[in-house]
């Protein structure tokens, strides 16, 4: 099914959304272990304590955030709302920066921060239909990705400048045109029904049973496994490495926070625009591989490196991996609850399984780094991350149907948004 072109307005809309959005949605991000660590000098466990609560409330709020965005229209003003209630928070975090004021602030923030993803999703399949949905998602990789640099050169400056405080309000500042992007893409430009995957093409009472029988599909339990698994590695890499370098690197801290996260986001914005533009040409299965196994890589490089520029130079195979993963998770799950009307509320449960795999990543994590030492919770993440790579190449099956994209749909996508 496709929808007819968006008009120019919306198109650069939602270019600018998924710039601003994707920063704010997680408030201050890994700074955030920055300021406690460092300002509050809280040890790695407590610190674990306040992430895995966070991620747990976040993740409670993924299934139930991604069934709201399939029933609502109006979606960006979703994510619009969204925002200003993580800006507000923010700015109670800086002013009372206690344990208990920390912990139900990033809570909050983690609750809201559930409507950004599925929205934005949903915005670009409604916006541009099947056929332009894997360039469309691989340019939102990529234009997030620049949008990351300017936050985290902006967080990175005025934290070194002004002091950790500032970087609250620096994000807050952020928040200001992330709600008026939401507000500028047009209503009359997103197909309701495309947005929430239930394509006219397959509503058909032949199909119906397919589509119940879907959520029961071996494929999806597989996919949603490996990305628990994914995340249970990932999470807590760069927590630790923000640890050790806050650390060693004493006041510098936030500026190698920085660029580490620069050096992340410099990596995904060709990589996204990649997978985005081969994506429709090729099978899924080989993309995402690669993925998948630059994590247990990562992992072990980190016992070789100790000082802060070693450490942060190898989160250039965290850009790889984001890159692909962030891109392909959205597309394999669309190819497999196509037609169902769901696509949103699956996206809610990998979302739920990605954060749990976060929520316990940190927790067990921090918990090992405060008992054993930092190499031995990269040893652990290290493992963790083959045993997904293995599920993944073993047990997943391709999902990309023949035909379904093509390169003539890509192509007019690209046309579309020059």
């Amino acid at each position: 099914m496709t929808s007819p072109a968006p008009s120019s307005r919306s198109v650069r809309a939602l270019d600018a959304l998924a710039f601003f959005a994707p920063d704010i949605q997680g408030g201050v991000g890994p700074f955030l272990v920055i300021f406690m660590a460092g300002t509050l000098a809280w040890d790695p466990q407590r610190i674990g304590s306040v992430m895995f609560v966070s991620a747990l409330v976040g993740l409670a709020a993924q299934a139930p955030a991604g069934a709201l965005i399939d029933s609502v229209r109006h979606k960006p003003r979703w994510i619009a709302g969204a925002v200003a209630l993580i800006a507000l928070t923010l700015v109670a975090m800086a002013n009372w920066p206690g344990y208990g004021v920390i912990l139900a602030g990033q809570s909050l923030i983690g609750a809201a921060g559930t409507l950004v993803a599925p929205a934005l999703a949903a915005t670009s399949l409604g916006m541009v239909g099947r056929a332009g949905l894997d360039s469309r998602i691989g340019r939102n990789a990529a234009i997030t990705a620049a949008g990351t640099v300017l936050w985290a050169l902006g967080t990175g400056a005025v934290s070194h400048l002004y002091g950790a405080h500032a970087m609250f309000f620096y994000a807050t500042a952020m928040a200001v045109p992330t709600i008026l992007a939401a507000l500028l893409i047009r209503d009359r430009d997103i197909d309701p029904q495309l947005a929430r995957g239930a394509d006219a093409q397959d509503a058909t009472p032949a199909a119906a049973g397919v589509r119940t029988a879907r959520w029961y599909d071996r494929r999806l339990v597989v996919l949603l496994a490996c990305a628990f698994l994914f995340h249970l590695a990932n999470a807590a890499m760069l927590t630790l490495v923000a640890q050790k370098v806050s650390a060693r690197a004493g006041a510098s801290a936030a500026l190698w926070m920085s660029a580490g996260v620069i050096v992340t986001q410099l990596v995904t914005i060709p990589i996204g625009l990649t997978v985005g533009r081969w994506a429709p040409r090729l099978a899924r299965k080989p993309i995402f591989l690669v993925g998948f196994a630059v994590l247990p890589l990562r992992g072990l490089l980190y016992l070789l490196a100790d000082s802060p520029a070693a450490l942060l130079t190898l989160q250039v195979l965290d850009g790889v991996g984001a890159g692909i993963f962030g891109v392909m998770l959205t597309l394999m799950i669309s190819d497999l609850t196509r037609g169902s009307g769901h696509f949103n509320f699956a996206l809610g449960i990998g979302a739920a399984c990605v954060g749990l795999g976060a929520a316990l990543s940190n927790l067990v994590a921090g918990t090992v780094a405060n008992a054993a030492g930092y190499g031995t919770a990269f040893v652990l993440l290290a493992g963790i991350a083959a045993a997904a790579l293995a599920l993944f190449a073993i047990a997943m099956p391709e999902t990309r149907r023949p035909g379904q994209a093509t390169a003539a749909g890509a192509a007019a996508l690209e046309g579309a948004t020059a």
